[in-house]
């Protein structure tokens, strides 16, 4: 992971440098801070330029666009629902951005919050990742973890070279199909009663 990690911030150094300019400006507008774990703070700013690089937008790096266009507008960094999630938790989802006043600790509980949302157990058997019955977020409507999230996870584990993900939408495989181009991975989808299969090769 260490290594991933320190991969993505020489691919995204300049894009990092970039995503540090408006936050800068948007605390100091704002008022808040942004999360003082440097490594967390930088892999969020790896995963919004990421999420730049496969939407052409700098999509909230929580969660992929949902194809409703006034959602997915919502869902542009800083997101609509930022003001209310840091009055109600302290920080906003992702713990990007939080209270000026918070603790260490209130900054690593809400880091902890995150993880218990996205480090759930995996629908995986084979090569076989089932990404459907996620819960759903109460202030967007949208799967927590979503698809691209549980294949991030996946990957993590994952040794072979063809992944087969089973999804409820067909949003979820446009969103996979431009991940993949993004990564370079192979990408094959079909329709299959009542869910989308979507085949990747990975390696």
């Amino acid at each position: 992971m260490m290594l991933a990690f320190i991969k993505d911030f020489f691919r995204y150094k300049k894009d990092i440098k970039r995503q540090d300019k408006w936050i800068g400006k948007y605390i100091s507008k704002k008022g808040y801070d942004i999360n003082p774990n440097k490594m967390i703070s930088t892999n969020l700013k790896i995963w919004l330029s990421e999420m730049e690089g496969i939407y052409g937008k700098r999509l909230c790096p929580c969660f992929d666009p949902s194809g409703g266009k006034e959602n997915d507008k919502a869902m542009l960094c800083p997101c609509k629902y930022i003001d209310d999630e840091i009055e109600e938790y302290g920080t906003c989802h992702c713990a990007l951005f939080g209270k000026k006043d918070l603790s260490k600790e209130q900054w690593a509980a809400s880091g902890k919050r995150l993880m218990t949302e996205y480090r759930v157990p995996l629908n995986l058997k084979g090569n076989v990742l089932d990404t459907r019955g996620m819960p759903i977020d109460k202030r967007r409507g949208m799967p927590i973890p979503d698809a691209s999230h549980q294949l991030k996870n996946a990957l993590l584990k994952f040794s072979g070279e063809h992944l087969q993900m089973v999804v409820a939408t067909e949003q979820e495989t446009l969103n996979l199909e431009k991940i993949a181009k993004y990564k370079g991975f192979g990408y094959k989808a079909r329709h299959q009663d009542d869910a989308y299969i979507v085949e990747l090769k990975v390696k």
